[in-house]
């Protein structure tokens, strides 16, 4: 494989047709900033009784955790854009949407479609709050939820040889 350009640390990240010559031109940036990526989290729907830094809901009603992002799965998710940057959008947070995974995937290069045509892309799995409450656990070793806070106990906390100094421990959820 050939290069036109001397080696440099990364590859270029560069998708579009046309003249790849620079004229004068800013290059658009194809993928989202972390600003962006922050915001677009920021103005998704909160998941009611979930924390809202490690739950959404996606553009289609999904409920996706943010520990997944970038991944394959029905909770995981990516920043898509909302007009297809090959169609032209910015990578923009006017333009940023969370998607699911699966539903990113098949959206495509799609533009126009509504949140009943994107819930036809999504996985058929519903988790209940107990399944995404052991979920949460296993990804962050605790559950927060608004006005709640549970962790896992450890061994000896379990067996009484340690006496915790906070009390989250012993809670239960509903």
């Amino acid at each position: 494989m050939s290069s036109s350009s001397p080696a440099s640390a990364s590859p270029q990240r560069h998708r579009g047709g046309g003249d790849d010559s620079n004229s004068g031109k800013e290059e658009r940036p194809r993928f989202f900033d972390s600003m962006t990526k922050k915001l677009c989290w920021a103005k998704a729907e909160i998941v009611s009784g979930r924390h809202p830094e490690r739950w959404r809901k996606d553009a289609a009603g999904n409920v996706v955790c943010k520990r997944f992002g970038n991944c394959q799965g029905c909770l995981c998710f990516e920043y898509d854009h909302i007009i297809p940057f090959s169609k032209g959008g910015e990578s923009v947070v006017e333009n940023c949407q969370i998607l699911q995974t699966r539903v990113n995937r098949f959206k495509s290069d799609k533009d126009h479609l509504d949140k009943t045509q994107l819930r036809g892309y999504s996985c058929d799995i519903n988790f209940t709050d107990k399944e995404l409450d052991v979920i949460e656990m296993a990804v962050y070793g605790d559950v927060i939820r608004p006005g709640k806070q549970c962790r896992c106990r450890s061994i000896d906390e379990l067996v009484g040889k340690y006496k915790p100094k906070d009390h989250t421990a012993a809670c239960k959820l509903p």
